[in-house]
């Protein structure tokens, strides 16, 4: 245990001397992770508002069989309305964004309100471009003259107004603030984490493999006292603390990024506050060390393997975009935490991760995912020894 406490000493003196390690460890997650942040809300933000101040564009037809409705447009100054536009034209000309939506009033229109009936009006509108803010505003307008005229119907008629509605409805949604929002932040959360634990101990891992081969100084390593098993557990404790450290720098810069934001909602902020608590931290916190230690142990094996640092990192960046498919399907809603999803490695920490924060997560499911993270992490560290115990591994040349 000494020997290896020896060879953790020296690998970590050699990775904190290399600028790039510090770099991609510490000073990039610190950094990025609040800038990325700020920017995102602030361009969210600001392009809502944009789209909620922009005037709409639409084509108004048949506006003599609903005089009332089309007066509502015109009287509306966020409306711009386009004469002689044949119906023919209305969806190419959205999709040109010559217009933004339109109206269509049939003919049947004013029979069937003369007559007490359902009338109905047809609407165009994209609702893939500016926030839908088109068909909201358009619905909104409508639904006020729908009011006018049901309205009108009841005073005529001499009818109590709650005779149109038998049954009401008292919506009572029993998931509370925090829960919606750890859901939302559970979910981004993990991507930031793991994609900066991966990355972060990436060039510590191909310097103390593939690097330590190319300067000659892997067989000075294996000339000393120190079994293989020893050398390779000293380097794997160094590039898992790196992975570690990248991914808490990465909650820490996530933390620093959300407190430099001013415009969040106080109700919002208060709750977010609430959920990232020790406890919480703590528990996210434990489930990176298994992971860190599969990363560790992954990235160790393809370094080792490798002929060269430039081989070992093209071998490893593709694997840089795998990990990201389990975090992806971890924001898809519909897929959440059980007995089956706990063993599955990456998804496990990312749907963890949100449970964890919403205050939901069911103990059974898990320590599954602990136990699934701790095993993947024991035979990943004895697969990276048995590697290197290969001669032809080692000295590949």
């Amino acid at each position: 245990m000494a020997r290896v406490g020896t060879i953790f000493k020296k690998e970590l003196t050699d990775v904190l001397r290399d600028k790039r390690t510090i770099l991609t460890m510490v000073v990039v997650p610190l950094v990025l992770v609040p800038l990325l942040l700020t920017i995102v809300i602030k361009v969210t933000q600001r392009q809502q508002a944009r789209a909620e101040q922009k005037e709409i564009t639409i084509a108004f037809l048949g506006e003599e069989y609903a005089p009332g409705l089309y007066n509502r447009f015109v009287a509306d100054s966020q409306f711009t309305i386009v004469e002689q536009v044949a119906e023919r034209d209305i969806e190419s000309k959205i999709r040109e964004e010559e217009l933004d939506g339109a109206v269509i009033v049939p003919l049947t229109f004013p029979e069937r309100v003369a007559a007490d009936e359902q009338a109905s009006v047809i609407i165009y509108f994209r609702s893939s471009s500016s926030f839908n803010v088109t068909e909201r505003r358009i619905t909104e307008i409508i639904e006020a003259y729908d009011e006018e005229i049901v309205g009108s119907r009841i005073r005529r008629l001499e009818l109590d107004e709650n005779l149109f509605d038998a049954i009401g409805v008292e919506q009572q949604d029993v998931a509370t603030l925090k829960e919606v929002l750890g859901k939302t932040v559970g979910g981004v959360l993990p991507y930031i984490f793991i994609i900066f634990m991966f990355t972060g101990a990436m060039y510590p891992g191909i310097d103390l493999g593939a690097g330590e081969k190319e300067r000659g100084t892997l067989e000075t390593l294996l000339s000393s006292p120190a079994t293989r098993l020893e050398i390779v557990m000293g380097k794997f404790t160094v590039v898992a603390l790196a992975a570690l450290a990248s991914g808490l720098v990465a909650i820490l810069g996530l933390y620093l990024g959300l407190r430099s934001v001013a415009d969040l909602p106080a109700d919002a902020v208060a709750v977010v506050w609430e959920i990232l608590n020790v406890k919480v931290i703590a528990m996210i916190a434990s489930l990176l060390v298994p992971l860190a230690a599969f990363f560790a142990a992954t990235i160790l094996a393809v370094s080792i393997h490798a002929k060269s640092f430039k081989e070992a990192q093209s071998s490893l960046t593709p694997l840089s975009i795998v990990i990201v498919v389990p975090v992806v399907l971890g924001l898809l809603p519909g897929i959440e935490l059980n007995v089956q999803t706990a063993l599955i490695p990456i998804l496990n920490v990312s749907l963890a991760t949100k449970e964890v924060i919403a205050g939901t997560v069911e103990p059974l499911h898990l320590i599954i995912a602990y136990l699934s993270l701790f095993v993947l992490a024991a035979l990943s560290i004895w697969f990276c020894a048995a590697w290197f115990n290969r001669e032809e591994t080692l000295f590949r040349t």
